[in-house]
């Protein structure tokens, strides 16, 4: 921020806000009283130069895919999988990772979920919700490693666990660089060295995982046989830290896409990763208190899933031509929120009809919220129009998940 104002009983700020130089927005209240105020905004006769880039109409802005990562990346023929390749040019591709593909991805994922049955378990739960969360996704090498990595960062910064930073440069470095603008979202974007085998940075390790398995030709067969939605023709994607009291994406129309896109989230975060059950009163009855505070939202940190508004017609976004409309958070709808658990990933088909966010991660979440975040550019055949507006509907991450924990990987 270039400027901070810290409240006052009392007392009277004003300030002039320029459309598309100057953001405003009030900070999260650490203490146990309220802050109350009066707000209002006392607007010119004539409307002001740059009235385009004001906030409003840049969050609602109408260029669909403005914001996203860029172009996808084709995924690399490497001809080693002949047995795979075989089977193609046959006409008889196998509904099962082949040898090849699966003694590669046991290098770094819980053999449970390369099984065939659990295959089958995954795809069905994927066709019948449009999203999996899959728990413990990565082998018990690679979570402890991760897990290592991720809590030293975080201690040193001391962050989380309702520690109070107003350094807005905190864990800010050559290899973390800062990503806004911060009326649309604000959180670090790892752009340092891969892991290579020693011990790693948390943003090192997650880079090697992202480029070695996530955009590898093996995995993208194994999406094409839990999701029934092909093999991915491209991915594309970033390591993000979101970290307690500072960081969050807000849901606007930039990150629209043209076509339907297959994202896969993989999270990191204190806690065990465990799915939760609960007692009659409410209180949890396994998984530790890191996995609680995440469960239940009040920290932050999940990723939610809204639909936008349309207007004249099916896939038509809004028109953002008045600019006194509002954004209205309460006109959205809730399709899908995902909760922040230890290496989980998350893969959910989202439509250009949809919008997600990162819930704004709160000063007592109990550690960053690590993600390595992709999306992949898939056939638009999964889902018939007719059905479009059901295809997240009424589930939420906790009715579609699995872990390698349940009996027969259970959803």
């Amino acid at each position: 921020p270039v400027k901070t104002i810290l409240p006052a009983f009392n007392s009277l700020a004003y300030f002039v806000v320029t459309p598309g130089v100057s953001f405003h927005s009030v900070q999260e209240v650490f203490c146990d009283r309220p802050r109350l105020s009066i707000q209002g905004w006392y607007h010119a006769r004539e409307p002001p130069d740059q009235i385009e880039n004001a906030t409003l109409n840049r969050l609602k802005s109408t260029g669909a895919g403005e914001d996203t990562e860029g172009s996808f990346i084709p995924f690399q023929k490497t001809g080693e999988n002949t047995e795979v390749e075989k089977a193609v040019v046959e006409g008889c591709e196998p509904l099962v990772l082949s040898a090849e593909d699966e003694t590669f991805l046991a290098k770094y994922i819980d053999a449970t979920y390369l099984t065939e049955k659990s295959i089958k378990e995954i795809g069905k739960c994927f066709e019948e919700q449009s999203s999996v969360q899959l728990r413990h996704f990565l082998n018990e090498e690679w979570e402890r490693k991760m897990k290592k990595a991720s809590k030293d960062e975080d201690e040193a910064l001391g962050l989380g666990k309702d520690n109070i930073s107003l350094n807005y440069n905190a864990g800010v470095s050559n290899d973390w660089k800062a990503v806004g603008p911060a009326h649309k979202q604000r959180f670090l974007e790892y752009d340092g060295k891969e892991y290579t085998g020693q011990d790693g940075s948390a943003g090192g390790l997650m880079l090697h995982v992202k480029r070695a398995v996530l955009e590898s030709p093996a995995f993208g067969r194994w999406l094409k046989l839990v999701s029934s939605l092909g093999m991915p023709l491209g991915y594309r994607g970033r390591v993000r830290r979101f970290r307690p009291g500072l960081d969050y994406t807000v849901a606007h129309y930039g990150i629209l896409t043209q076509k339907p896109v297959l994202d896969a989230t993989l999270c990191f975060a204190a806690g065990s990763g465990k799915q939760l059950t609960y007692d009659e009163v409410g209180d949890a009855v396994d998984g530790d208190e890191a996995d609680a505070v995440w469960d239940s939202g009040d920290a932050g940190g999940f990723e939610c899933y809204i639909a936008a508004d349309e207007e004249g017609g099916e896939g038509t976004v809004k028109s953002t031509a008045a600019a006194a409309d509002e954004y209205n958070e309460d006109d959205d709808t809730e399709l899908l929120s995902v909760s922040a658990s230890n290496n989980t990933l998350s893969l959910v088909y989202r439509d250009p009809g949809t919008m997600r966010f990162v819930k704004y991660v709160g000063s007592s979440a109990p550690s960053s919220r690590w993600d390595i975040s992709l999306e992949y550019e898939v056939h638009d055949t999964h889902v018939d129009a007719t059905d479009d507006e059901d295809d997240l509907d009424n589930h939420d991450s906790k009715n579609a998940s699995t872990s390698k924990d349940d009996a027969d990987v259970g959803f």
